[in-house]
């Protein structure tokens, strides 16, 4: 019997202003007192995408609108994306181990 963990993604359904659904994984989730954010990539299942996709991490905020149901949006405030996306980004490195390359401007 080996101890080896058996990952299962927690995958998310966001469905687009087409009406498109898309999958996609739930890689961290910070919580603040105020605001809850997410670091999502595209989900995959078939092994060859696996290996060829270049998982770009999409840092989003959960909203809550007035009946209760939560939805994602972009978070439009620089510094607040800066500071989520620093924190949220050190999270999913050290979770599954690789190393996050800000791409230069």
């Amino acid at each position: 019997m080996d101890n080896e963990k058996i990952y299962e993604p927690d995958i998310i359904s966001v469905t687009d202003e087409n009406g498109n659904e898309i999958l996609f994984e739930l890689l961290e989730r910070y919580e603040t007192d105020d605001d809850v954010y997410v670091a999502i990539t595209e989900y995959r299942d078939d092994e060859e995408e696996i290996v060829e996709a270049d998982y770009e991490v999409i840092i989003l905020k959960v909203v809550e609108d007035e009946n209760g149901d939560e939805y994602l949006e972009e978070i439009q405030d620089d510094m607040e994306y800066e500071q989520v996306s620093d924190i949220l980004m050190a999270m999913v490195e050290e979770k599954y181990e690789v190393e996050y390359f800000e791409p230069e401007q």
